[in-house]
């Protein structure tokens, strides 16, 4: 067995945000400076690496979800496609998802017996005429794919 598995977290204690620091627990993966840190490490470098690694594994997710290219890249901007796209993750996107969901179960509260109709909700902030569509990923993936077959015809 590895005597060095576990051990005290190595990340900077003086920006530490867990309160008693430093935590003993399982050791990860030395970073750049060899220092290893526990799961749950407050200091901002290892947050940073998290919320980054959470980022572009919900991005890639989507990104193969909605067929799109540009699987060697974690840049957006990058992608194939018919449409631009950047994903959003995180705490900040909590609101919107509570708003979305709200609005859905409204929806389907008076929603008629067979009615398969996709939810979309469009947000019309104030101070501009211009809306915002939120829709399921799941069921836009349908709709794009639908609307991409029609639009290469039938000699493509």
């Amino acid at each position: 067995m590895n005597n060095d598995r576990k051990g005290y977290c190595e990340g900077s204690r003086e920006k530490c945000s867990v309160g008693g620091c430093p935590l003993f627990g399982t050791l990860g993966r030395a970073d750049r400076q060899g220092r290893r840190r526990i799961r749950g490490c407050g200091d901002p470098s290892a947050r940073g690496r998290r919320n980054r690694a959470k980022g572009d594994s919900k991005a890639r997710r989507a990104r193969k979800r909605l067929g799109l290219g540009g699987h060697l890249t974690r840049h957006e901007e990058n992608w194939g496609g018919y449409f631009r796209t950047e994903i959003k993750a995180g705490a900040q996107v909590g609101p919107i998802a509570t708003r979305f969901q709200l609005a859905k179960a409204q929806s389907d509260a008076s929603k008629a017996l067979g009615d398969i109709r996709p939810f979309i909700m469009v947000a019309m902030p104030d101070g501009t005429t211009k809306g915002i569509v939120l829709m399921d990923l799941e069921e836009f993936a349908e709709i794009a794919s639908i609307l991409t077959e029609e639009n290469r015809g039938p000699n493509t």
